[in-house]
């Protein structure tokens, strides 16, 4: 039980190491544009608005959220825990002095902090987005005993890069290009947001935070535990491919 406490502690306040994989994910999306438009895909005229007020920008990342099939992905997780041993012993780090340290080190890199304060100026919250997470995740039931449903699942499991492809594969990937476009044409505030991520001082501070030896040193420690964010990044980078248009 302390275990179990300890991770929930831990997890819930690991926004920071997030900050990492989103600046690659929003650096995807920044070439974006360009990418549709190899495929012939028109991308709708973004505004661009003199005032900066983004304050729906949280409600359109919550429709994105509302997507996720949470019930299925607590269920994936609590199977993956008790039977992969790599994602066991994952969550046991997350638990460990040495993952507290690490998160503590990369939340004091001057480019995170750096990035941290671009996004907020946008009108984006990595912190928020974490916690709107966890009110609909109870992390806590995946460590409950499998039930026989769930041992009956007869799964594959192939550590926490499996687990990774094995949530995408849970996730409307139409629903949410769908949405992401709608978002595009519909809302001021995702529009500014997005027309923002591809800037010039975007490029600039996210280019900063990639060139990063710390942070690089940091990630790679991660990843020995097998934490690959770089690599989960690129997962979600084929998922969301358009090569379908």
């Amino acid at each position: 039980m302390k275990r179990r406490s300890t991770f929930l502690s831990t997890a819930r306040t690991s926004s920071t190491v997030v900050v990492a994989a989103l600046a690659t994910l929003l650096s995807f999306l920044s070439s974006l544009p360009a990418t549709m438009q190899i495929f012939g895909y028109q991308l709708p005229t973004i505004r661009h608005i003199e005032e900066q007020p983004p304050h729906h920008l949280q409600q359109d990342i919550m429709d994105f959220i509302d997507l996720i099939p949470f019930d299925d992905v607590q269920t994936l997780m609590q199977y993956y825990y008790h039977y992969d041993v790599e994602v066991e012993n994952a969550f046991d780090y997350v638990s460990s002095e040495d993952y507290s340290q690490i998160k503590l080190e990369i939340m004091n890199l001057s480019e995170v902090q750096s990035f941290h304060r671009y996004l907020g100026s946008i009108g984006f919250s990595a912190e928020q987005v974490w916690k709107d997470l966890c009110l609909r995740f109870d992390v806590e039931d995946v460590f409950v005993e499998p039930d026989d449903t769930i041992r009956n699942l007869n799964l594959t499991t192939r550590g926490l890069n499996g687990l990774v492809d094995d949530i995408l594969a849970l996730l409307p990937q139409d629903e949410i290009i769908l949405l992401f476009f709608d978002k595009l044409e519909t809302s001021n505030d995702f529009s500014y947001f997005f027309e923002q991520i591809g800037s010039g001082d975007f490029e600039n501070v996210l280019s900063m935070l990639q060139s990063s030896q710390q942070l690089r040193t940091l990630l790679w420690r991660l990843q020995r535990h097998g934490f690959d964010i770089p690599g989960w990044i690129q997962q979600i980078q084929g998922y969301f491919s358009f090569s379908s248009f």
